[in-house]
């Protein structure tokens, strides 16, 4: 070996070594070594239920940690608080007039999984030969399913007993007892007068609410913000997120439509009725270790 030669490889070593200290960890299969991520978020509801809703806009902020099982698998707990709001056209001329309005303080916690497709198919060494897509777009798009419980305080309900008249022409009769909120309570009542009771035995409606949200879907993207400059594996990301949350019950907006008559004197639910739901758009800060 020549003195220069010597000399290149003596001049590399350092090189390649401070290249190293800045790869993030991997273990022997090249997968990353971090196993949890925790995220934080806000952003706007949509509440979606059975007022003829002129703005449903609310607002929200989520805390979420995630483990990681295989590759691209991740199981996590979701907590979130936030409101539910929505406004009919409260224009008395308009043909879709709806004079009722909710503001509905929540919580919910869920559980969920977590899948980064691209992740099956790459590994971290592989990643670092990849471009500015591959490595921030493809590898941070992530899908998921989950299942939880939603508790409503309804803070503010209007209900008036009129009726409406809807985009097909149709008289909408909103019946006095069959639209609820926080304030003064009304139950639907029996020919004799008493509060109709579940199975608690409780009034009907309450002004705080449980509901099961099954399913919860959702779908994301987290862009890595230090991840190749930092040489510990810990490293920060930013995230946007969209999720659906689908309840088992027709009550997130306050009311649940039902019908009395002679038939159905403690009222039936009206045909046709769809449960509500709500989606929640975030974006936020992930923290991955």
């Amino acid at each position: 070996m020549t003195l220069n030669g010597l000399a290149f490889i003596l001049m590399t070593i350092p090189v390649f070594s401070y290249g190293q200290l800045k790869c993030p960890p991997i273990d022997q299969s090249g997968q990353g070594l971090q196993k949890f991520d925790v995220t934080a978020g806000v952003g706007p509801t949509l509440l979606y239920g059975d007022i003829n809703h002129r703005s449903n806009i609310g607002y929200g902020a989520f805390l979420k940690a995630d483990y990681k099982l295989y590759k691209g698998i991740y199981v996590g707990l979701e907590g979130q608080v936030g409101k539910l709001k929505a406004k009919g056209n409260q224009s008395i001329d308009a043909r879709d007039w709806d004079p009722r309005y909710v503001d509905n303080s929540y919580y919910a916690g869920l559980v969920n999984a977590t899948v980064y497709p691209y992740r099956f198919f790459i590994n971290e060494r592989e990643l670092l030969r990849k471009g500015f897509f591959e490595r921030n777009i493809l590898y941070g798009f992530h899908v998921g399913i989950g299942a939880g419980l939603i508790f409503n305080t309804y803070k503010d309900v209007n209900r008036q007993f009129e009726g409406y008249e809807d985009a097909d022409g149709n008289i909408i009769n909103i019946h006095e007892g069959l639209i609820y909120g926080s304030h003064d309570l009304v139950y639907p009542v029996d020919a004799a007068g008493n509060p109709i009771a579940d199975a608690s035995p409780s009034p009907r409606w309450h002004k705080n609410v449980r509901n099961t949200l099954l399913p919860s879907v959702f779908a994301g993207l987290s862009i890595p913000l230090n991840k190749y400059t930092t040489h510990t594996g810990r490293y920060f990301s930013a995230v946007v997120t969209t999720q659906f949350n689908f309840s088992n019950a027709d009550d997130l907006d306050g009311y649940d439509p039902v019908i009395i008559n002679d038939a159905n004197p403690q009222g039936r639910r009206a045909t046709g009725a769809k449960n509500d739901m709500y989606n929640f758009t975030a974006v936020g800060l992930r923290y991955t270790f």
